[in-house]
């Protein structure tokens, strides 16, 4: 008798380990997932800030930014330089210039 509720015993604990496991194995691919669209989000939004304060340049000064310096010391954009590189390229005072943000570390 005692036999059988130890065998019993042993595959309800290893059946809790189990179940534990499935669920944390679920709680980390859910997390590690948000991250990333997190992540994602803040690219975008940090695109669409500096393509607006472009344009906002233009609009108020008539002439694109020469730098993005230019657009952080008087249109208030915040970049996070340690997370981000931005590729900017001005081919004149008249011609919207070229513009890529890209996170450090990601592939192209």
């Amino acid at each position: 008798m005692r036999l059988y509720k130890k065998k019993f015993a042993y595959r309800d604990l290893l059946l809790s380990v189990l179940v534990f496991s499935a669920v944390l194995f679920l709680f980390w691919g859910g997390f590690t997932s948000a991250v990333r669209a997190n992540s994602a989000e803040k690219l975008r939004v940090t695109r669409a800030a500096v393509q607006k304060a472009i344009i906002s340049c233009y609009a108020v000064e008539g002439f694109y930014p020469p730098d993005i310096q230019y657009l952080e010391d008087h249109y208030g954009i915040e970049i996070d330089h340690s997370k981000y590189v931005v590729q900017y390229e001005t081919a004149g005072s008249n011609i919207m210039p070229s513009v890529q943000v890209l996170e450090k570390g990601a592939e192209s």
